[in-house]
């Protein structure tokens, strides 16, 4: 893949769309993760399933601090599979396991979670890919853009696409979306 920002992003948004596309869904359609994970033999648990086997690591990021675990890809051998905290909302929680599902789709390699002093250790690059990924898997423009010019609003376009409004701001915002809309419709 390119180092340019620019290619990047377009790859990483038609290899979302032609996912989408695989899946049956139209730009406006809302994407199930679950389904997209099953698609892609990803497994998925949810961080409550493992009470019975770690309480307090659980409880902890369940209750304790749930903004500090989102989801994780845990690899063994070649296969990948997705842990999540359901701790949050249905649309953080569709967003967290695409940005999972979205280092699948790139092939993004297994890395160390912690470097050599054992602090925490992440590719930002992978993870801004993950990211874009995510964003361009629940939310299609073409149906934000559509939306937008309907007069709905983030609330609206969050329920329609399951996802969370923080998802749908930042896809507005990363997409140019509001002046797109405003623009006079080509035929």
């Amino acid at each position: 893949m390119a180092s340019t920002a620019g290619f990047v992003k377009k790859h990483v948004t038609d290899l979302a769309y032609q996912t989408r596309e695989e899946l049956g869904l139209s730009p406006f359609d809302r994407l199930d993760p679950l389904a997209l994970a099953e698609y892609l033999a990803i497994p998925v648990r949810k961080l409550s399933e493992l009470r019975d086997e770690n309480p307090q690591a659980s409880d902890y990021f369940l209750t304790g601090d749930p903004g500090a675990f989102s989801a994780v890809t845990v690899f063994r051998g070649t296969e990948r599979r997705i842990l999540h905290n359901d701790a949050h909302s249905p649309g953080r929680q569709a967003s967290n396991i695409c940005h999972e599902l979205g280092h699948g789709l790139l092939l993004h390699e297994p890395t160390p979670a912690l470097d050599g002093s054992g602090c925490r250790d992440w590719d930002q690059v992978m993870e801004d890919q993950a990211q874009w990924m995510a964003g361009a898997l629940l939310v299609h423009e073409t149906g934000l853009i559509s939306a937008l010019r309907r007069g709905q609003d983030v609330v609206d376009i969050a329920r329609r696409y399951g996802t969370s409004e923080d998802m749908v701001t930042w896809r507005i915002n990363m997409t140019a979306a509001y002046r797109r809309a405003r623009q006079p419709v080509r035929r």
